[in-house]
Protein backbone atom coordinates (compact mmCIF):
# COMPACT_ATOMS: atom_id res chain seq x y z
CA UNK A 1 0.00 0.00 0.00
CA UNK A 2 2.89 2.27 1.04
CA UNK A 3 4.60 2.04 -2.25
CA UNK A 4 1.25 3.78 -4.11
CA UNK A 5 1.49 6.05 -2.61
CA UNK A 6 2.41 10.25 -4.16
CA UNK A 7 4.37 12.97 -2.75
CA UNK A 8 2.53 16.16 -2.34
CA UNK A 9 5.18 17.53 -4.48
CA UNK A 10 5.17 15.09 -7.46
CA UNK A 11 1.41 15.18 -7.52
CA UNK A 12 1.49 19.17 -7.55
CA UNK A 13 3.97 18.78 -10.59
CA UNK A 14 1.50 16.41 -11.95
CA UNK A 15 -1.35 18.50 -11.88
CA UNK A 16 -0.02 21.62 -13.01
CA UNK A 17 1.95 19.90 -16.28
CA UNK A 18 -1.77 18.45 -17.10
CA UNK A 19 -3.10 22.18 -17.45
CA UNK A 20 -2.61 25.12 -19.71
CA UNK A 21 -2.54 28.87 -18.47
CA UNK A 22 -5.89 30.93 -19.31
CA UNK A 23 -5.38 33.31 -21.78
CA UNK A 24 -8.66 35.41 -21.10
CA UNK A 25 -7.47 39.47 -20.97
CA UNK A 26 -9.11 42.79 -20.90
CA UNK A 27 -8.37 46.13 -20.23
CA UNK A 28 -8.91 48.05 -17.74
CA UNK A 29 -8.79 51.16 -16.16
CA UNK A 30 -5.48 51.75 -13.42
CA UNK A 31 -7.47 52.44 -10.32
CA UNK A 32 -9.23 49.15 -11.10
CA UNK A 33 -5.85 47.05 -11.55
CA UNK A 34 -4.86 46.71 -8.31
CA UNK A 35 -4.84 42.76 -7.36
CA UNK A 36 -5.15 41.80 -11.18
CA UNK A 37 -2.01 39.92 -12.91
CA UNK A 38 -0.55 42.08 -15.59
CA UNK A 39 -0.86 40.46 -19.36
CA UNK A 40 1.49 42.51 -20.60
CA UNK A 41 5.16 44.05 -20.52
CA UNK A 42 4.81 47.54 -19.40
CA UNK A 43 7.03 49.87 -21.64
CA UNK A 44 7.80 53.18 -20.04
CA UNK A 45 7.35 55.69 -23.06
CA UNK A 46 8.86 58.86 -21.39
CA UNK A 47 11.83 59.59 -19.01
CA UNK A 48 11.30 60.25 -15.04
CA UNK A 49 12.41 62.90 -14.19
CA UNK A 50 11.70 64.09 -17.59
CA UNK A 51 13.96 67.12 -17.51
CA UNK A 52 16.65 68.07 -15.43
CA UNK A 53 15.40 70.05 -12.47
CA UNK A 54 16.22 70.91 -9.20
CA UNK A 55 16.75 68.81 -6.03
CA UNK A 56 16.32 71.90 -4.16
CA UNK A 57 14.88 75.20 -2.82
CA UNK A 58 17.70 77.58 -4.32
CA UNK A 59 19.60 79.83 -7.20
CA UNK A 60 20.89 77.92 -10.46
CA UNK A 61 23.74 79.27 -11.83
CA UNK A 62 26.76 78.70 -14.41
CA UNK A 63 29.62 77.26 -12.15
CA UNK A 64 31.95 78.79 -14.00
CA UNK A 65 30.00 82.20 -12.92
CA UNK A 66 30.49 81.67 -9.46
CA UNK A 67 33.28 83.44 -8.18
CA UNK A 68 31.02 86.63 -9.08
CA UNK A 69 27.97 88.26 -7.51
CA UNK A 70 25.05 87.36 -9.49
CA UNK A 71 21.81 89.25 -10.34
CA UNK A 72 18.72 87.29 -10.86
CA UNK A 73 17.26 87.20 -14.54
CA UNK A 74 14.04 84.62 -13.77
CA UNK A 75 12.17 82.70 -11.25
CA UNK A 76 11.45 78.91 -11.79
CA UNK A 77 8.79 77.22 -10.14
CA UNK A 78 7.70 73.76 -10.53
CA UNK A 79 5.00 73.42 -13.25
CA UNK A 80 6.75 76.89 -15.17
CA UNK A 81 8.50 76.66 -18.27
CA UNK A 82 12.15 78.28 -17.54
CA UNK A 83 14.05 80.07 -20.01
CA UNK A 84 17.61 79.72 -20.90
CA UNK A 85 20.01 81.55 -18.54
CA UNK A 86 21.51 84.45 -19.42
CA UNK A 87 25.34 84.27 -18.94
CA UNK A 88 26.02 85.86 -15.73
CA UNK A 89 23.00 85.60 -14.10
CA UNK A 90 21.44 83.14 -11.92
CA UNK A 91 17.61 82.01 -11.67
CA UNK A 92 15.69 81.85 -8.15
CA UNK A 93 14.24 78.14 -8.48
CA UNK A 94 12.26 75.73 -6.29
CA UNK A 95 12.14 72.06 -6.04
CA UNK A 96 10.99 69.69 -8.88
CA UNK A 97 11.51 72.47 -11.04
CA UNK A 98 12.89 72.10 -14.72
CA UNK A 99 16.45 73.34 -14.85
CA UNK A 100 17.22 76.78 -16.85
CA UNK A 101 19.06 75.64 -20.18
CA UNK A 102 22.91 76.92 -19.63
CA UNK A 103 23.13 76.03 -15.58
CA UNK A 104 24.41 73.22 -14.52
CA UNK A 105 24.89 73.98 -10.57
CA UNK A 106 22.42 74.67 -7.77
CA UNK A 107 23.03 76.05 -4.80
CA UNK A 108 20.65 75.84 -1.68
CA UNK A 109 18.74 79.29 -0.81
CA UNK A 110 20.50 78.72 2.92
CA UNK A 111 23.90 78.72 1.54
CA UNK A 112 23.83 82.11 -0.64
CA UNK A 113 24.33 85.71 0.95
CA UNK A 114 22.37 88.96 -1.01
CA UNK A 115 24.24 92.08 -1.62
CA UNK A 116 22.86 95.21 -0.68
CA UNK A 117 22.15 95.31 -4.74
CA UNK A 118 20.50 91.44 -4.12
CA UNK A 119 22.55 89.88 -6.02
CA UNK A 120 23.50 86.67 -5.41
CA UNK A 121 26.40 85.37 -3.91
CA UNK A 122 27.93 81.92 -3.29
CA UNK A 123 30.10 79.80 -1.42
CA UNK A 124 33.49 78.99 -2.41
CA UNK A 125 33.14 74.92 -2.14
CA UNK A 126 30.33 74.79 -4.37
CA UNK A 127 30.65 71.37 -6.94
CA UNK A 128 29.47 71.86 -10.25
CA UNK A 129 26.39 69.51 -11.20
CA UNK A 130 25.17 69.72 -7.51
CA UNK A 131 21.49 69.31 -6.61
CA UNK A 132 20.42 68.45 -9.67
CA UNK A 133 18.34 65.32 -10.19
CA UNK A 134 19.39 64.57 -14.10
CA UNK A 135 16.79 63.36 -16.92
CA UNK A 136 15.55 59.95 -16.68
CA UNK A 137 17.42 59.29 -13.17
CA UNK A 138 14.59 57.23 -12.61
CA UNK A 139 13.15 55.78 -15.46
CA UNK A 140 14.80 55.64 -18.90
CA UNK A 141 12.16 56.05 -21.77
CA UNK A 142 11.77 52.20 -23.44
CA UNK A 143 12.92 51.04 -20.13
CA UNK A 144 10.58 47.87 -19.03
CA UNK A 145 9.16 48.86 -16.01
CA UNK A 146 7.15 46.28 -14.99
CA UNK A 147 7.32 42.50 -16.33
CA UNK A 148 4.31 40.65 -17.59
CA UNK A 149 2.49 37.93 -15.44
CA UNK A 150 3.28 40.25 -12.08
CA UNK A 151 -0.14 40.49 -9.70
CA UNK A 152 -0.02 44.28 -9.49
CA UNK A 153 -0.36 46.02 -5.77
CA UNK A 154 -0.09 49.91 -4.92
CA UNK A 155 3.16 50.78 -5.74
CA UNK A 156 2.86 49.58 -9.25
CA UNK A 157 0.09 51.34 -9.84
CA UNK A 158 2.01 54.28 -8.95
CA UNK A 159 4.75 53.43 -11.02
CA UNK A 160 2.81 52.72 -13.83
CA UNK A 161 1.30 56.61 -13.53
CA UNK A 162 4.87 58.25 -13.30
CA UNK A 163 5.46 57.16 -16.86
CA UNK A 164 1.65 58.29 -17.70
CA UNK A 165 0.18 55.40 -18.59
CA UNK A 166 -3.66 54.92 -17.77
CA UNK A 167 -4.79 51.67 -18.42
CA UNK A 168 -2.98 48.52 -18.36
CA UNK A 169 -4.13 45.02 -20.15
CA UNK A 170 -4.85 42.03 -17.39
CA UNK A 171 -5.65 38.99 -17.28
CA UNK A 172 -9.27 37.84 -16.14
CA UNK A 173 -9.02 36.03 -12.79
CA UNK A 174 -9.96 32.30 -12.84
CA UNK A 175 -13.01 31.77 -12.22
CA UNK A 176 -13.87 28.52 -9.39
CA UNK A 177 -16.69 26.51 -7.51
CA UNK A 178 -15.96 25.68 -3.90
CA UNK A 179 -17.91 22.09 -3.74
CA UNK A 180 -18.63 20.84 -0.26
CA UNK A 181 -19.39 16.99 0.75
CA UNK A 182 -21.00 16.10 3.83
CA UNK A 183 -24.34 15.55 5.99
CA UNK A 184 -22.22 16.66 8.98
CA UNK A 185 -21.86 20.03 7.50
CA UNK A 186 -23.92 23.33 8.93
CA UNK A 187 -23.17 26.84 8.37
CA UNK A 188 -21.79 29.02 10.70
CA UNK A 189 -24.72 30.80 12.39
CA UNK A 190 -26.62 27.63 12.50
CA UNK A 191 -27.33 25.56 15.59
CA UNK A 192 -25.67 22.71 15.30
CA UNK A 193 -27.51 19.11 15.99
CA UNK A 194 -25.91 15.74 17.64
CA UNK A 195 -23.54 14.69 14.73
CA UNK A 196 -23.08 17.72 12.87
CA UNK A 197 -20.01 20.37 12.15
CA UNK A 198 -19.86 23.51 11.09
CA UNK A 199 -18.30 24.68 7.81
CA UNK A 200 -15.21 25.73 7.81
CA UNK A 201 -13.25 24.91 5.13
CA UNK A 202 -15.45 27.04 3.04
CA UNK A 203 -14.38 30.03 4.34
CA UNK A 204 -10.81 28.76 4.27
CA UNK A 205 -10.88 28.22 1.11
CA UNK A 206 -13.05 30.85 -0.12
CA UNK A 207 -10.69 33.65 1.49
CA UNK A 208 -7.19 32.32 0.51
CA UNK A 209 -8.48 32.53 -3.51
CA UNK A 210 -9.68 35.88 -2.93
CA UNK A 211 -6.53 37.06 -1.35
CA UNK A 212 -5.38 35.74 -4.97
CA UNK A 213 -7.18 37.22 -7.21
CA UNK A 214 -9.18 34.33 -7.85
CA UNK A 215 -13.36 34.68 -8.62
CA UNK A 216 -14.82 32.12 -6.29
CA UNK A 217 -18.70 31.96 -8.51
CA UNK A 218 -20.49 29.71 -6.80
CA UNK A 219 -20.54 27.43 -3.48
CA UNK A 220 -21.76 24.05 -3.27
CA UNK A 221 -23.13 22.03 -0.60
CA UNK A 222 -24.70 18.49 -1.27
CA UNK A 223 -25.32 15.09 0.83
CA UNK A 224 -23.37 12.03 0.49
CA UNK A 225 -25.36 10.79 -2.16
CA UNK A 226 -23.97 10.03 -5.44
CA UNK A 227 -26.40 10.78 -7.59
CA UNK A 228 -26.26 14.39 -5.96
CA UNK A 229 -22.76 14.92 -5.91
CA UNK A 230 -22.22 13.75 -9.71
CA UNK A 231 -24.86 16.19 -10.83
CA UNK A 232 -22.83 18.90 -8.74
CA UNK A 233 -19.76 18.30 -10.24
CA UNK A 234 -21.21 18.83 -13.55
CA UNK A 235 -22.96 21.57 -12.53
CA UNK A 236 -19.86 23.16 -11.11
CA UNK A 237 -17.40 21.83 -13.99
CA UNK A 238 -20.03 24.08 -16.62
CA UNK A 239 -19.74 27.17 -14.82
CA UNK A 240 -15.72 27.40 -13.87
CA UNK A 241 -12.56 26.92 -14.65
CA UNK A 242 -11.45 25.28 -11.82
CA UNK A 243 -13.66 23.24 -8.92
CA UNK A 244 -12.57 22.65 -5.65
CA UNK A 245 -14.07 19.77 -3.20
CA UNK A 246 -13.62 18.83 0.34
CA UNK A 247 -15.25 15.79 1.51
CA UNK A 248 -16.44 12.47 0.34
CA UNK A 249 -13.09 11.26 -0.50
CA UNK A 250 -11.65 8.24 1.34
CA UNK A 251 -13.26 4.94 0.56
CA UNK A 252 -16.21 4.62 2.91
CA UNK A 253 -20.04 4.07 1.63
CA UNK A 254 -20.89 7.62 1.91
CA UNK A 255 -17.46 9.12 0.28
CA UNK A 256 -18.86 9.72 -3.55
CA UNK A 257 -16.96 12.34 -5.02
CA UNK A 258 -13.74 9.62 -6.57
CA UNK A 259 -16.94 7.63 -8.17
CA UNK A 260 -18.19 10.67 -9.27
CA UNK A 261 -15.16 12.24 -11.02
CA UNK A 262 -14.19 8.78 -12.49
CA UNK A 263 -17.86 8.86 -14.30
CA UNK A 264 -17.22 12.30 -15.11
CA UNK A 265 -13.89 11.63 -16.50
CA UNK A 266 -10.68 10.90 -14.95
CA UNK A 267 -9.06 10.81 -11.81
CA UNK A 268 -5.08 11.60 -12.68
CA UNK A 269 -4.06 11.81 -9.02
CA UNK A 270 -4.79 9.51 -5.80
CA UNK A 271 -3.32 8.78 -2.27
CA UNK A 272 -1.68 11.17 -1.49
CA UNK A 273 1.44 10.35 0.94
Amino acid sequence: MASTLIAVDDAIQHMLSAVAPLQRIEVVDLMAAAGRVLAEDQIASCYVPPADNSAMDGYALRFADAKAPLPISQRVAAGQASQPLRPGTCAHIFTGAEIPLGADTVVMQEEIVLTAFDDVCVPSDIRIGQNIRPKGQDIQAGQCIIKAGTRLDYRHLGLLASVGIAQVSVFLPIRVVLLSTGDELVQPGEPLKAGQIYNSNRFLLQGFLQSQGVEVVRFIQVRDRFEETLTALEDAADSADLVISTGGVSVGEEDHVKPAVEALGQLSVWRLA
